[in-house]
């Protein structure tokens, strides 16, 4: 019983087979037909590829003022010709690091010795054709009576957030 099942299922293809060669060639998909008719019978089919962006950056832990820095590390880049990929940096505080208590004074951050403000955020460029870059942030104090505000045992904090986007390059 399973061989004559074979069989049919052979001779049914087989018939498919036949069937299909006698219609002529198809194609699934034809943006343009060359056939007996043409002249010439040539034809051109487009091929492209298109990379998508891709990147990935690190952000530090954390910021100590006045000690460890950290990097932001741009890496795996590939990102379209004439574009760049940007990191900024906004504070919560707007540059100020307090207590629960809410007092606390300014500082300043800095990537690569460069102080970044609310207007200049920019913390790292990376222009296409380079897959990776960094920069290292510092933070110091920039508050000439912080010393006299702050008391021993308090922490003072602030929150960075760090976004990135793929933008035209400057």
């Amino acid at each position: 019983m399973k061989k004559r099942n074979l069989v049919l299922f052979g001779s049914a293809a087989m018939l498919s087979l036949a069937l299909a060669g006698s219609l002529g060639t198809f194609a699934v998909a034809s943006a343009e037909e060359i056939n007996q008719s043409s002249d010439p019978k040539t034809g051109t089919t487009p091929v492209t590829y298109t990379k998508q962006d891709s990147w990935s950056v690190t952000i530090p832990e954390s910021i100590t003022i006045g000690g460890e820095g950290g990097t932001v590390e741009a890496s795996g880049v590939v990102i379209e010709d004439g574009k760049a990929l940007k990191v900024t940096v906004s504070s919560t505080n707007n540059w100020y690091v307090k207590t629960e208590g809410k007092t606390g004074f300014k500082y300043k951050l800095k990537a690569g010795g460069t102080e970044i403000t609310s207007e200049s955020n920019t913390v790292l460029t990376v222009d296409a054709g380079t897959p990776t870059e960094s920069v290292e942030l510092t933070a110091e104090i920039n508050d000439s009576t912080a010393e006299n505000k702050s008391t021993g045992g308090n922490a003072y904090t602030d929150t960075l957030t760090f976004s990135v986007a793929v933008a035209n390059a400057d």
